[in-house]
């Protein structure tokens, strides 16, 4: 996706390009509305299908004028366009790049990093990693910009960046109930936090994975897997 690298006094942002967001709140209600006209077409033929979902939606919507249902279509259309534009603007990551920290926002998830505390970032599997000193992940967020513009931002600020990804990847190992090696409680957290990712349970997931960077266990996720290394000690 197009990105934008904007530089405010001693603070970069690196995030989408300005014009992605009106976009997508032009384009996707316009394309719901469309949706919706296609609807029109079509609604008759659904209800014959006796196993299609929500039939009695469609036969209510078929008993209504051919105006009104243009009306209806068109409206449901472009709230549902609305709606899912919002929330893809909700969802667009924002980088801020400043001389004392870094910020990762994306969704409800926030988290700051102070470079006092940082060793490096890099991007893996799709996800921005803020590296601390003992191998500990201070921040981590699902990442759809331009390596290169963040990677200019961060040498602009003098932090360090790791092209080629993780190094600490080939120390992964997939978690099994009861794995040996993780400290006390860690198998417990484990567990639950792996009912949270096959429930796909956001914000569960998130007080977890908080719970078991406090212990010293760094864990990536990978088609419903868990993966965790440990953290160098305090």
């Amino acid at each position: 996706m197009p990105t934008d690298d904007t530089r405010t006094g001693d603070t970069t942002t690196v995030a989408d390009a300005p014009w992605v967001g009106p976009a997508f709140l032009i384009g996707l209600p316009l394309a719901g509305a469309a949706l919706g006209w296609g609807l029109t077409f079509i609604v008759e033929w659904i209800v014959g299908l006796s196993w299609f979902p929500f039939q009695g939606l469609f036969e209510l919507f078929t008993d209504l004028s051919a105006t009104l249902q243009l009306i209806v279509a068109l409206a449901a259309g472009l709230v549902l366009g609305l709606f899912i534009a919002f929330f893809v603007l909700h969802e667009m990551l924002t980088v801020t790049i400043g001389r004392d920290r870094i910020g990762l926002k994306r969704g409800d998830y926030e988290r700051e990093a102070h470079r006092t505390d940082i060793a490096a970032v890099f991007v893996q599997d799709k996800r921005i990693v803020v590296l601390g000193h003992r191998r500990q992940e201070l921040a981590n967020a699902e990442f759809d910009l331009d390596r290169d513009a963040l990677a200019a931002a961060l040498r602009k600020h003098g932090y360090r960046w790791l092209p080629d990804g993780d190094p600490y990847a080939a120390d992964f190992k997939r978690w099994v109930p009861g794995a040996d090696g993780l400290p006390d409680g860690a198998n417990a957290v484990l567990k639950a936090r792996q009912q949270a990712l096959e429930k796909s349970n956001g914000s569960d997931l998130r007080e977890l994975l908080d719970e078991l960077a406090a212990l010293g266990v760094v864990v990536h996720d990978r088609d419903k897997k868990q993966y965790w290394r440990l953290a160098d000690p305090a």
